[in-house]
């Protein structure tokens, strides 16, 4: 109960006036600290949207120092917080469909145009209580890093013996490679691996060092597997206390984050690959196999869990 009324402490009294009389603020919550890897990009859009917005909207990011990770998909969807940014895998309790996004073959843009995006809002709001109001990532592939060598010549078991921290995302493919896998926040991962308690970890091409685990990574496996899809939520009742101003900014920046995306996406790739393979981190490619195993190990999943959706949104997101 303490927690609950010291989170709900935080966002007291947003919506004292209706919301098109004066400006609204939001509180956001971020699954990564906004100097760090993703949340790096969420903040540049929260301060282009603040820009923006002056006199109709502002929001106010924090990160997972001030609310707990685990706990922020349940505070977007009860309200406690007004907004969330974080990838579709923290809140696969409460809906799988999320996770289409992560399997996805094509744009943000795209999925707008074709359907996709409107058919995953909707679910989001009936099971999430949240409008899915944008995302990023699309382009950004996932990679195993380690801290010993896999076995690279074993097609069936690469990563037998070793423990590797994982997600819902990547728990089926990590384990039809022979690797035993434990849950752990991303603040928890560098001393799991100094100590030995995990030998590697999944996680996007970009953002090792933000984390800080770049001193004990010494190998990459690929090529890379999935999508990173990093959604922002907004609270379906804040939505509609929401005015038509405030709606708008929200839409339009939705629209400019597509566009801008790709450029961020492209300078920053360049970056990442200088900065792992100055570290010394060996890149291993396994062949086309390892990528292939872990989509279709996932839709396997995803459609047993989500029989009624799941099979819809595939065919949406690997629409070229």
């Amino acid at each position: 109960m303490r927690k609950i009324v010291s989170l709900a402490a935080i966002v007291a009294a947003v919506f004292a006036a209706p919301a098109g009389a004066q400006e609204v603020k939001l509180k956001a919550a971020s699954f990564l600290p906004l100097t760090q890897s993703f949340g790096v990009h969420f903040k540049r859009w929260v301060d282009e949207t603040n820009k923006r917005g002056k006199g109709v909207l502002q929001i106010d990011a924090v990160g997972p120092e001030a609310i707990p990770v685990p706990e922020q998909p349940n505070a977007v969807k009860s309200g406690v917080i007004q907004m969330h940014y974080g990838p579709p895998t923290f809140y696969t309790g409460t809906m799988w469909e999320g996770e289409a996004l992560s399997l996805s073959e094509t744009t943000i843009k795209a999925l707008r145009a074709n359907g996709g995006w409107a058919y995953l809002d909707k679910l989001h709001q009936e099971k999430m209580n949240a409008v899915l109001l944008a995302g990023l990532g699309d382009g950004v592939k996932f990679f195993v890093y380690t801290t010993t060598p896999a076995r690279a010549d074993d097609k069936d078991k690469p990563m037998a013996g070793l423990t590797l921290r994982s997600v819902p995302l990547y728990r089926v493919f990590f384990e039809s490679l022979g690797a035993r896998t434990v849950s752990l926040p991303p603040g928890e991962v560098f001393t799991a691996l100094e100590r030995k308690v995990v030998q590697g970890y999944g996680w996007p091409r970009w953002g090792v060092k933000d984390m800080g685990w770049l001193p004990v990574t010494k190998y990459r496996y690929g090529p890379g597997f999935f999508n990173v899809n990093v959604n922002v939520l907004v609270n379906l009742d804040t939505w509609k206390k929401l005015g038509e101003p405030q709606k708008k900014l929200l839409n339009d920046m939705a629209l400019w984050l597509d566009d801008e995306w790709p450029k961020w996406r492209a300078a920053q790739d360049a970056d990442e690959d200088k900065i792992q393979k100055d570290a010394g981190v060996q890149y291993v490619d396994l062949g086309g196999w390892f990528s292939k195993r872990a989509h279709d190990a996932y839709w396997a999943d995803l459609e047993k869990k989500s029989p009624q959706h799941i099979p819809h949104l595939r065919k949406l997101v690997t629409q070229k």
